[in-house]
């Protein structure tokens, strides 16, 4: 979801629930919870529905792009492998190499949780905000207003996916180098390196997106779903009053 798709949905809300004249309006306080709690409820919303709906096209890419030598084509004497000819280990090298597939996908599995609870916890507290600096120095700020608990949360997600993501990228790159060295044995002229080459420029476009993410100065945090990778730099209105109510 972009800025512009944001503005537009808070648009809406305004034309759907217009405010009524001051004389009819007999708690103020409520009426401006409610207009609030519906504002920042659709927000929450459609952020999550799309990172679902990239999660599900994600969750594809990953399990044909972890397992190389299963779903690379490969020379069986004279024909092409099957799936269990594939499962079947020809030599320790391809042993070791397929079974380092299958820790890959397992090691990108977990990325996925982690990022899951990682925009799951922005989504929660924090906002975006095209009326608002989007500099590091701001949202510090902004998260030094925060129950001391919760900050640290924020921060605490976030960290962990920073240094889990580093070590993701360096996991594929060996995964890539095993699967090589087993495909260009049983290599089928004009297929196999073709579609080696695909599945990694495939995967390239998630784990630039990983790496960009896991590489930013801290308290910038970037979405790793929502279009153009977003970012949030406001607290979630349901915390703003509880601020509100302490100060």
């Amino acid at each position: 979801m972009n800025v512009e798709e944001i503005t537009i949905i808070k648009k809406n809300q305004k034309k759907m629930l217009k405010e009524p004249k001051s004389q009819e309006i007999k708690n103020p306080d409520l009426y401006q919870r409610i207009n609030t709690f519906i504002t920042v409820k659709n927000q929450n919303f459609y952020q999550r529905f799309n990172v679902l709906v990239n999660i599900l096209f994600e969750f594809y890419r990953v399990i044909s792009c972890s397992l190389l030598i299963l779903f690379i084509p490969q020379k069986c004497e004279n024909t092409i492998c099957s799936m269990n000819d594939k499962l079947y280990w020809k030599t320790p090298i391809y042993g070791v190499s397929l079974t380092y597939n299958f820790i890959t996908l397992f090691v990108f599995c977990f990325l996925y949780f982690l990022e899951i609870r990682r925009e799951n916890v922005l989504i929660k507290y924090l906002d975006v905000n095209p009326g608002l600096p989007y500099n590091r120095a701001d949202v510090e700020k902004l998260l030094d207003q925060m129950h001391l608990n919760k900050k640290l949360k924020i921060l605490y997600v976030h960290n962990y996916y920073q240094k889990y993501a580093n070590i993701l990228i360096y996991v594929y790159m060996i995964n890539v180098i095993l699967s090589g060295l087993v495909v260009s044995k049983y290599r089928i002229p004009n297929q196999t390196l073709s579609t080696f080459i695909t599945y990694i420029l495939f995967i390239l476009i998630k784990l630039n997106n990983v790496y960009s993410i896991a590489n930013t100065e801290e308290y910038t945090f970037y979405s790793a779903y929502l279009t153009t990778n977003m970012q949030f730099n406001d607290i979630d209105e349901k915390y703003k009053d509880l601020i509100t109510e302490i100060l």
